[in-house]
């Protein structure tokens, strides 16, 4: 074969794989825009089931990995449990039982609301467990791979622990990045205790970036300037049981089985009133 034709094919199977790259990465971010849990909306799961959920927005491996029951600790009240065993198979190459809705736009106010109870029988070890996160949608077009969320809760050793993360994701032209993280607070939880937490988020690269997390009526956080990632899509909120780092023991963990309780959950959209309360929009 000559030079010419091997530089011929060489270039169209380049153009080929962009071609195919950017149309799996405009049907990512169809599915993230229009096919997840919908904005707005509430579910106590009293219907029994997860009807207002789509296949795409349930992120699980298995018939028992998400399944509505009554509430514990909570008269005549349902409730999703999601529950990962550490020797189910990976999801979204993880250990996870979640929910998703759909990605957010920036420089709009979100206001989202859910109550997660923890078992009595939790026990805690160094695995982080995370329960709810403001997952960031990567530019893959871009080459930019996995980030920890913007925004997350998660359950670590006796701790409710809220994380931050923001700035530029590595990429192709930039493989350094410039990702800041923080830890803004965290504090002991209580086993056998339903807790009702709200986040708001507008989510910007400027100085209009607001997150508030309230947790049973009280603020525990608030923030104001840049809180997200330089991406096309703005955050969604995950909710569910996600443990991280199982995937990078080298001997499964002492503790083989995590479930947690959620219900009452909601998300819309908002705006700040001249009073500083929130109206819905």
């Amino acid at each position: 074969m000559s030079v010419h034709k091997i530089v011929k094919l060489v270039t169209a199977c380049v153009v080929l794989g962009v071609l195919l790259a950017g149309a799996a990465e405009a049907a990512f971010l169809i599915v993230s825009m229009f096919m997840m849990g919908p904005i707005p909306m509430h579910d106590d799961f009293a219907t029994g089931d997860f009807s207002r959920w789509s296949r795409l927005a349930k992120q699980v491996c298995c018939d028992g990995s998400a399944t509505v029951v009554d509430a514990p600790n909570w008269d005549s009240k349902s409730a999703a449990r999601f529950k990962i065993s550490f020797y189910d198979p990976v999801v979204k190459g993880n250990h996870r039982s979640e929910f998703r809705l759909k990605a957010t736009e920036f420089h709009r106010l979100y206001e989202y609301r859910l109550k997660i109870f923890v078992p009595p029988d939790w026990q805690s070890d160094s695995n982080q467990v995370i329960v709810a996160q403001m997952h960031n949608v990567p530019d893959s077009w871009k080459g930019e791979g996995g980030l920890q969320p913007p925004l997350e809760l998660s359950l670590a050793n006796d701790s409710w622990v809220l994380r931050t993360a923001w700035g530029r994701g590595p990429t192709w032209l930039d493989p350094k990045g410039d990702i800041h993280r923080d830890t803004p607070w965290s504090q002991p939880f209580e086993r056998g205790k339903w807790t009702a937490w709200t986040f708001r988020t507008r989510w910007s690269l400027d100085g209009d970036g607001i997150i508030e997390v309230e947790k049973d009526g009280h603020a525990v956080l608030q923030q104001r300037g840049a809180n997200c990632y330089d991406n096309l899509l703005a955050p969604y909120l995950k909710f569910g049981v996600y443990a991280p780092g199982w995937m990078n023991l080298g001997a499964p963990p002492e503790i083989k089985t995590r479930e947690i309780f959620f219900t009452d959950v909601s998300a819309r959209e908002a705006v700040r009133a001249p009073t500083e309360h929130l109206v819905e929009r």
